[in-house]
């Protein structure tokens, strides 16, 4: 496991083909967390341009609320005005005031991220660290705001993030979609030990690529710790349920596009970013085909997966 902090003043990350590129203005340093490390790309276009400031957070005047996440336990409010959307993260811990403001341009394509100095009484912030040239040095992709930020993306016509694990067969893009605590790292851990690349045990987007759904790894790894930046092509879906047998029993198109809907990210905030996601939903459901696995956390739920794979795609 790598243990040194990369500091940075530019970076780009790639995940799902998307790039989001942070920069540093001239008060701090930018730290590369590790689970972001194989995620960085030197070349590509940014989708999403970040300015990363430092110190007193600007007046900003928050309009028309249009998501609240603090309602149900997170940290984060979406507003919007005529010509931007402003993103707050606020904490308990940190006081009423907001310990992070960003702002974005109407299209999403570029933002200001403002960070301000944290008082923990003389303790020592985890969330930073001090640079060789005693800059401070903070994580901007920091949760959850580069997953806000990649749903936002996606949902303007990209593709869709899903709670599930992804791996790569010979090829073949095999996802495993669940709940949180279904059995997405259980099975993990068990194609861990068939040496196939996992793509991720927590979270795979999904996005059409010349005509072709792919399925992508992404950073936000769970307790498997699986994250690999590939893509392959997908070729089925499995919606994990727990039992005390193993069989994959095939589902319709109104039965597969519900369950994805409920084990996606969607936008509740954006009409437009709904209907292209329920769209989207709609014509994977269609495309792929989808089936309920019921399994037993051992290796027999693997040997049955592979046989049934082999059954439809030889």
């Amino acid at each position: 496991m790598l243990n040194k902090i990369i500091r940075e003043k530019q970076f780009k990350v790639s995940v799902g083909g998307i790039i989001i590129e942070y920069a540093a203005d001239e008060s701090l340093l930018l730290k590369i967390v590790e689970s972001q490390y194989s995620f960085i790309v030197n070349n590509g276009k940014p989708d999403l341009s970040i300015k990363v400031h430092y110190g007193k957070l600007p007046y900003l005047r928050l309009e028309e609320k249009i998501f609240d996440a603090r309602e149900s336990g997170g940290v984060w409010a979406l507003y919007r005005s005529q010509n931007n959307f402003k993103l707050t993260l606020t904490s308990p811990r940190f006081g009423p005031v907001p310990y992070r403001v960003a702002v974005f341009d109407s299209d999403f394509t570029h933002g200001e991220l403002y960070i301000r100095p944290l008082d923990l009484s003389g303790g020592q912030d985890s969330m930073v660290d001090q640079g060789a040239d005693e800059l401070p040095c903070y994580d901007p992709t920091e949760y959850p705001l580069d997953e806000v930020l990649f749903v936002m993306l996606l949902s303007r016509g990209r593709g869709v993030d899903l709670h599930a694990c992804g791996i790569d067969l010979a090829g073949k893009g095999i996802l495993f979609s669940g709940v949180s605590g279904a059995g997405k790292s259980t099975i993990a851990e068990l194609w861990k030990k068939k040496k196939v690349n996992l793509l991720s045990d927590d979270r795979i987007i999904v996005r059409r690529i010349n005509g072709r759904l792919q399925m992508f790894g992404t950073p936000w790894h769970g307790d498997a710790r699986a994250s690999l930046p590939e893509n392959v092509p997908l070729k089925a879906i499995y919606f994990l349920e727990q039992s005390k047998e193993n069989k994959a029993l095939p589902l319709d198109i109104a039965d597969s596009a519900f369950r994805l809907m409920v084990r996606c990210f969607p936008t509740y905030y954006s009409k437009q970013g709904m209907e292209y996601t329920l769209d989207f939903i709609t014509e994977l459901a269609q495309e792929i085909p989808c089936y309920e696995l019921q399994f037993t956390p051992d290796e027999r739920a693997i040997d049955t997966v592979l046989s049934h794979v082999e059954s439809f795609t030889s």
